[in-house]
């Protein structure tokens, strides 16, 4: 129901002792998400950005058509007044602490859970990518910590096509299985068909490496 709030909790919950790179498409595009993964050690992210749509951030947008490598800085603040005094921050409608019981029951929130106004950095790279399926030239835009140095622009590339194999496999796992679409309304309910699909699947596939 919220994966960027799974997302976060899977991160904190990680136990790895050495440093790590979690992809990431644009479902979890979120400030709130880049920066559990500045605080956390040994945390690396790579999340794929919109670039053109509503949902995209106002920097990410304005990028020149042509491959870049910026580190940026995003002004994140959930104080109305701070908003007002600094156009030019983002604001998060996330409830002050202090005040959270006093909001309307309607108000849309976002996840927070760092201070009032806090300065997110992260590197913001542009990639030209080649699409695999229409074979047409495309751009993407990556947000990431991972350094410059060690990950230059070309091994930024190689992540990304990392991801898109990853996508490729839940895409088609999705429609074997007949995830698309269910027969129950009850999320309850649609967790049982999602299981039977699975073991329906697991029993197929298993029958086919035998008859090989």
């Amino acid at each position: 129901m919220d994966e960027r709030s799974a997302a976060v909790h899977m991160l904190q919950n990680l136990r790895l002792q050495h440093r790590y790179i979690v992809l990431m498409d644009r479902g979890y595009e979120s400030f709130n998400l880049f920066e559990h993964g500045n605080r956390l050690p040994d945390c690396n992210y790579v999340v794929r950005l919109r670039t053109k749509d509503k949902g995209a951030i106002r920097e990410i947008s304005a990028l020149p058509d042509q491959e870049c490598d910026l580190e940026m800085t995003f002004n994140i603040t959930n104080s109305a007044k701070q908003k007002k005094l600094h156009p030019e921050y983002h604001k998060i409608n996330a409830p002050n602490r202090r005040y959270k019981d006093k909001y309307s029951p309607k108000y849309r929130t976002a996840h927070w859970d760092f201070e009032s106004f806090c300065p997110v950095h992260c590197r913001i790279v542009k990639l030209k990518i080649n699409d695999p399926q229409s074979g047409s030239t495309k751009w993407e835009v990556l947000a990431t910590n991972l350094s410059s140095n060690d990950f230059p622009l070309s091994e930024m590339k190689k992540l990304y096509h990392l991801r898109w194999d990853i996508e490729s496999s839940f895409r088609k796992l999705k429609y074997d299985l007949g995830a698309v679409c269910f027969h129950s309304k009850k999320p309850a309910f649609q967790e049982i068909e999602l299981y039977s699909q699975l073991i329906m699947f697991n029993v197929v596939n298993r029958i086919i490496s035998l008859c090989r």
